[in-house]
């Protein structure tokens, strides 16, 4: 977000085990489910799942499917044994009587009982119910989609874009309109957690400021027991990326805005990074090593979609310009900004995305990455130009290569989503913003935050004339963005949720924005 978190807060008030050792089912039949022998019926019926169930990650022949048994997500005793066999089952229908898959895998301890299955053999482009089974409890059914198989001839997909969902600052209602729009996969831009409280409270989360991995576990649960928020992870596939919430504000690689000693950055991001994993249907590759986590991806949907999903904090360069008092974001101008050894994105998931542009197949080549990609010419409080230290601004090097490499290949279409600002952004893109003989190469589109506030629209708005590559920009709504995509043409629909802190709230259209197939630049429906 291009502004001073730390400013608007004051102002405002090992890798031992394994989560889910898949056991691949014979389809002859499924064992008896295991009995945990732990006392837990005392407890009542139906309390191993308050977390629901989840999948992501599709792929045309399968997908992941998660959930946690946990039955106090908010208490700090666990009463569970150290491991746990829980079944699962993938069928044809809701009722479960043409069951295409079945396994038996095990939840342990060590990663708070979380399971990830990674189930294949299913068959492309399909929808499918699944569900877990634990000491003879059912857990509610999840719905999931399979993906078409790649390259294969698609002729369309629908999904939706979210983005930061701070807890206290209003209800996950977003979800429901999103869910009502029946989208084949919805794309989570980061900020799924905010690891500490600021801001408009309707409600109070877990922790002040999570430290450790109690602390950072208490707060994905109490997310996951928000209804908007599990029932859409139950009916719709999910992919991810992540910003810096989901571990500490502004940080970038072992760095953090405090000068927190490297030792506790590399502490506190494995206690993060372990309970984010815990916590998301992400695939086992994924499952941290101490600070570590493998996080970038591609994901292809046939002939229609590739998109490159990318890790903005994990290897990043430490941000420009920084002062003994500050060591996080700001508005600043100095050499360092310009320096080419920097990267956004480290340089070897940097030459690994440059390798891939215009070479996927795929009609619309896709960025996924958390924050406004295009350049944003701001001056400071003084009239001084600057850049934001944090953003794709503060890494224009980064960028540059990443476009220049877009006007020299010449995919179809070139689209970056993105996330971060609390606000939409329609843009143009272009190798050299400031330059108007520079083509336009490809087009962006930043989705609003579904409840974290933005405070503003003023100040970016006096800035507009000073970016004609800005088509549109509003942080007043909180909402999510809704994607149809063909092969003719690509259409960005903005949801306005009414209000957020009435769970209730409908939701209105502030807009649609169109790319039409092999011409950049995006235009007002």
């Amino acid at each position: 977000m291009t502004f001073d978190r730390r400013t608007l807060l004051s102002s405002l008030a090992g890798t031992a085990g394994l989560v889910a050792c898949q056991t691949t089912a014979a389809s002859t039949g499924l064992a008896a489910p295991v009995k945990l022998n732990s006392g837990l019926g005392k407890l009542g019926e139906d309390t191993l799942f308050p977390l629901g169930v989840a999948s992501g990650d599709p792929l045309s022949d399968g997908v992941v499917l998660w959930t946690r048994i946990v039955p106090d997500p908010l208490g700090l005793d666990n009463p569970l044994p150290g491991s746990i066999d829980v079944d699962w089952e993938v069928a044809d229908d809701e009722l479960f009587a043409k069951v295409v898959q079945r396994g038996r895998t095990r939840a342990t301890a060590d990663w708070a009982h979380s399971v990830h299955v990674e189930v294949s053999g299913l068959k492309p482009a399909r929808q499918y119910f699944y569900r877990f089974i634990a000491d003879g409890q059912k857990s509610p059914t999840g719905m999931t989609r399979t993906a078409p198989t790649y390259l294969a001839p698609t002729d369309r997909a629908r999904f939706g874009v979210v983005t930061c969902q701070h807890y206290e600052q209003g209800f996950f209602n977003a979800y429901t309109d999103l869910i009502e729009m029946d989208p084949d996969f919805i794309l989570h831009m980061g900020d799924y957690i905010y690891e500490a409280s600021w801001g408009p409270q309707v409600r109070r989360q877990a922790e002040v400021e999570a430290m450790d991995l109690s602390d950072y576990r208490r707060l994905h649960a109490q997310y996951k027991l928000d209804p908007f928020l599990q029932d859409a992870h139950r009916r719709v596939p999910w992919l991810m990326i992540w910003d810096d919430h989901e571990v500490v504000n502004d940080y970038a690689g072992f760095n953090d805005e405090n000068y927190m000693p490297p030792a506790e950055v590399r502490a506190r991001r494995a206690a993060a990074y372990q309970a984010y994993y815990e916590h998301m249907p992400v695939r086992l590759r994924s499952r941290p090593r101490g600070p570590d986590m493998h996080f970038h991806d591609n994901f292809q949907y046939g002939d229609l979609l590739s998109i490159a999903l990318t890790d903005a904090r994990q290897y990043r360069d430490d941000q420009a310009c920084q002062t003994p008092e500050d060591g996080g974001a700001s508005l600043v101008n100095c050499d360092e900004l310009y320096d080419p050894n920097r990267s956004m994105l480290g340089m070897q998931q940097e030459r690994d995305l440059l390798r891939g542009i215009g070479r996927s197949g795929a009609t619309w080549e896709v960025l996924a990455q958390p924050t406004l990609f295009a350049r944003l010419n701001q001056t400071d409080r003084d009239g001084n130009p600057g850049a934001w230290s944090d953003g794709w601004d503060g890494y224009a090097p980064t960028r540059e290569r990443i476009l220049d490499m877009v006007e020299r290949r010449k995919p179809q279409n070139f689209i970056s989503l993105g996330g971060d600002m609390h606000s939409w952004w329609v843009t143009d893109l272009k190798p050299r913003f400031n330059d108007e003989n520079s083509p336009v190469v490809g087009s962006e589109f930043v989705t609003t935050s579904i409840t974290a506030h933005s405070y503003a629209y003023g100040r970016f708005s006096r800035m507009l004339p000073d970016n004609p590559h800005i088509k549109f920009f509003d942080d007043r709504q909180r909402g999510h963005t809704f994607m149809d995509v063909t092969k003719d043409r690509w259409a960005a629909t903005l949801r306005s949720m009414n209000n957020v802190y009435d769970p209730n709230a409908g939701a209105t259209t502030r807009g649609t924005w169109v790319v039409e197939n092999g011409k950049p630049g995006v235009i007002e429906a």
